[in-house]
């Protein structure tokens, strides 16, 4: 199942704002979603899951009734939010009101079947980091047996031998499955061996030829690690992956906060493919402040989050970037600086000397030898400032 659309009407500082989540073929079906810290990512990440993961259960919609409290006061009766969802290339409404006249009601209208509404509510997932604040949890509701309740959540916890070697039995039973059905073993105990084999630089990860463990080596000497010896990033990089594929149903739809934490530079520019990789068709939102990946999501699937007079307002890109590189990601899409404050403003007073034909005087040498411990001669600021000067004559 795939989220075409939401709508919401009024939830926090979002009030009246539409995001589309159009495929499009000939790119991954990754959606990257971005803002300064308190922009909203998290928020709506958040908001999404819980609605469409809770609103068929009795026992889960006690979360849905905890995020109504916000609107206690500003909504009595109303419309609240709306999605479009794609199923099998159809698209189908989902529109859910609110009634705040006693309890945190809700009601919902929908051309879903009840077989397609428990499917949705089964192929939405949420990973976010361990330290998130999580807006639907109550002050008394206890937050280790939350993961119990919705199975769908989770955080960003390290593997664990037994959560590998479950891999390896969920491929083995494919496989078998899939014999059982066309007469022929299927290929899923290969692909994760192979993916495995060459999934961190320099080490391989198998199961012991007893099945009973899992054998971690450095390629170079075939000596022996633990799990534990592994890094930080490669204990998250390897987390996700297990976690999609223990976890993660196909074709589903699947959230994801800050999954660029720890990862090297080159790991996040990768994860947009790899996501695409290591899933069965799903769909992914990312909330992130990374410039790699977003530089990797294709730019009519970028989210950028903005305040304007105390709300949330959606820009979504219809043009590329004039240069899609860090930089421009940096300073365009994310509205910060690409290089430190303190330097910008040597640039700028120096800047301003040289153009009002001040190149010689004591404080534009001193700019310039201030700018000089930050960065060489031939940087492109000074070879700017070159070529200002050679034109200018």
């Amino acid at each position: 199942m795939r989220l075409k659309r939401v709508e919401i009407i009024k939830f926090r500082n979002f009030e009246n704002i539409i995001i589309d989540f159009e495929k499009n073929s000939n790119f991954p079906d990754v959606f990257s979603i971005a803002s300064k810290n308190g922009g909203g990512k998290s928020t709506l990440l958040q908001f999404i899951f819980i609605i469409l993961h809770c609103f068929m259960d009795d026992k889960k919609k006690v979360y849905i009734q905890n995020i109504l409290e916000d609107l206690r006061g500003i909504f009595v009766h109303d419309e609240w939010v709306k999605f479009i969802i794609e199923e099998k290339g159809k698209e189908y409404y989902l529109n859910f009101t609110i009634d705040l006249t006693h309890n945190n009601d809700f009601y919902f209208d929908t051309n879903l079947s009840e077989k397609l509404l428990e499917k949705l509510s089964n192929s939405i997932y949420l990973a976010i980091p361990e330290s998130q604040v999580l807006h639907f949890l109550s002050e008394k509701e206890d937050r280790i047996e939350l993961k119990k309740l919705l199975p769908n959540f989770s955080t960003y916890n390290f593997p664990t031998e037994k959560d590998i070697l479950k891999s390896f039995d969920n491929a083995k039973e494919k496989d078998f499955e899939e014999m059982r059905l066309n007469g022929k073993y299927g290929t899923h105990y290969i692909e994760l061996k192979d993916n495995l084999k060459g999934f961190i630089e320099g080490k391989e990860i198998c199961e012991s030829k007893d099945a009973t463990k899992i054998v971690f080596k450095i390629n170079q000497n075939n000596e022996e690690l633990f799990l534990e010896n592994l890094s930080h990033g490669e204990m998250r990089k390897l987390g996700i992956y297990i976690w999609l594929k223990n976890m993660v149903k196909k074709e589903s739809i699947v959230l994801m906060d800050e999954p660029d934490i720890a990862l090297h530079p080159k790991w996040q520019y990768d994860l947009v493919e790899d996501l695409m990789k290591w899933s069965n068709n799903s769909q992914f939102l990312l909330a992130t402040h990374s410039p790699q990946i977003l530089s990797s999501t294709y730019y009519k699937n970028l989210i950028y989050l903005k305040k304007k007079d105390n709300q949330t307002v959606v820009v979504q890109p219809t043009d590329t970037f004039a240069d899609n590189d860090i930089n421009s990601i940096i300073t365009l899409g994310m509205g910060a600086t690409h290089i430190p404050p303190k330097l910008e403003k040597l640039h700028f007073e120096y800047r301003k000397l040289i153009e009002d034909g001040k190149k010689d005087i004591d404080e534009a040498k001193e700019l310039k030898e201030q700018i000089l411990e930050w960065e060489s001669i031939d940087s492109t600021f000074f070879k700017r400032i070159e070529m200002y000067l050679r034109f200018k004559r």
